[in-house]
């Protein structure tokens, strides 16, 4: 089948821990009962001990029952003068693991550049021979397959542009042709673009950022001037030489990356430029 001329950027090889022990306050020890009163008194009957300077101090400390005495233990601290309680010894706290909960980005060209350059984005095509099979008046074929992304990528493209799948011929068919259907990205602003044609920019990551978010740019843009040719018909597209576009509605740019016409900057044009 005749196909339709198709714009594509080339790659640029440009615990805590908290004791259990119940906090220690140290009480006065438990009364000690003096001597029962059945101990013998001390008298003193000696008329010499009567005389004796000490007897009167003596006599008093003995006179009557034995009093009962209390001795009581003072507390660690008391020696600097009142009483204190001992705190119970803390391990300094650990700090707990910072969470392993992944941030997803907000849907948008720069979402689907993080994940190009990560790594996280493998795309996949379609590989089964009667998936891509296309009847023709001059009989049947098999179309290539890298105009047909998976179910699996299709989706993951959707989810990280913020858009639905559909499907659609890849291209315009004539009366009697009967091609696969491929899968497709529509966007919430109405471009609709062959997810497979974005699929391939999985493998230039290498380009840098800024290249790899104007050539994303570029793809949706022609991509959708492309599929409203095959659906709508009029004038066959036709795009300047490192042309990009306006960056897609809806979506989020780096500073820097719109030039004063309103388009997004191709880095590898402004590089040729300047030289």
């Amino acid at each position: 089948m005749p196909l339709q001329p198709r714009m594509r950027i080339a790659m640029h090889t440009a615990l805590a821990f908290e004791s259990s022990r119940t906090p220690v306050t140290r009480q006065p020890a438990s009364t000690q009962t003096a001597p029962s009163a059945s101990k013998p008194k001390l008298a003193v009957s000696s008329p010499i001990a009567s005389k004796d300077p000490f007897g009167s101090l003596l006599s008093s400390l003995t006179k009557g029952s034995a009093a009962s005495t209390t001795t009581s233990t003072p507390s660690p601290a008391s020696i600097f003068g009142g009483s204190a309680s001992i705190a119970p010894m803390t391990a300094a706290a650990t700090p707990a693991p910072a969470s392993s909960a992944i941030t997803l980005q907000t849907p948008g060209i720069q979402a689907l550049v993080t994940s190009i350059m990560n790594g996280s984005f493998q795309p996949t095509y379609v590989t089964n021979p009667a998936q891509l099979q296309e009847t023709t008046p001059a009989g049947t074929d098999t179309m290539p397959n890298f105009y047909y992304a998976s179910d699996q990528t299709a989706n993951e493209l959707a989810s990280m542009l913020g858009g639905t799948v559909v499907q659609r011929p890849a291209f315009g068919q004539d009366q009697g042709w009967n091609e696969p259907l491929a899968n497709f990205v529509q966007l919430p602003n109405g471009q609709t673009f062959n997810a497979a044609d974005i699929a391939y920019y999985a493998k230039t990551g290498s380009v840098g950022a800024s290249q790899l978010t104007a050539d994303l740019t570029q793809s949706i843009n022609e991509g959708a001037a492309w599929t409203n040719y095959y659906t709508n018909g009029g004038p066959i597209p036709t795009f300047a030489t490192g042309y990009v576009g306006p960056p897609i509605s809806g979506m989020s740019y780096p500073a820097g990356s719109i030039g004063h016409d309103g388009n997004v900057v191709n880095p590898a044009m402004a590089a040729s430029i300047n030289t």
